[in-house]
């Protein structure tokens, strides 16, 4: 019972000072303020929403505004690292077409320090193998991004899927964890 008791009381104290520790992060980087009273913070988590709606529309000029030109992309949709304003811009802008009805909805999004985490469902029609999916196929599913800022400007990114929303968007047969029973 002591056993029990003292495992409880370290995963309180880790709670506590975990939300502790996140709660004087977030005010120390969120000192600087724009003209209007919007954080540091709050603008990166600003632009970053506003680089979904751009990417939806094909919007280079928002996306080109938004990406420093040393950027790294770490995950393209084939799945290279693309390296450098142009292309970055490029890759970005010409998603939508390749996708019809391309909708992102951010789900919920957070930012510690210099980098932003976003929780995005995303949903579209394939118009053509480009992205690696059949034409015709269903996009529909969620994906983690991940994106370093410095200046005000998206320096790195990176992009996580669940593998059986991947397995659904190509076609495929959804892979089973559990072994076959003989």
């Amino acid at each position: 019972m002591k056993q029990i008791s003292l495992a409880i009381a370290v995963m309180a104290t880790v709670v506590l000072s975990s939300c502790n520790n996140s709660e004087t992060s977030s005010t120390m980087a969120s000192d600087s303020k724009d003209s209007t009273g919007n954080s540091m913070d709050q603008q990166n988590l600003e632009k970053n929403r506003s680089m979904y709606t751009a990417i939806q529309k094909g919007d280079s000029a928002t996306i080109r505004s938004m990406i420093a030109d040393d950027a790294v992309d770490h995950q393209s949709p084939n799945g290279q690292e693309v390296k450098g304003v142009d292309s970055i811009t490029h890759m970005l802008s010409d998603i939508h077409n390749h996708v019809k009805d391309m909708k992102f909805d951010v789900v919920a999004d957070a930012i510690k320090g210099d980098y932003i985490f976003a929780m995005v469902d995303m949903k579209g029609t394939a118009t053509d193998n480009t992205m690696g999916m059949p034409a015709g196929s269903k996009m529909d599913g969620k994906t983690v991004d991940v994106v370093k800022m410095k200046d005000g400007k998206m320096v790195e990114h990176w992009g996580f899927m669940d593998w059986q929303d991947v397995m659904k968007m190509s076609s495929q047969p959804p892979m089973n964890s559990a072994p076959k029973k003989k």
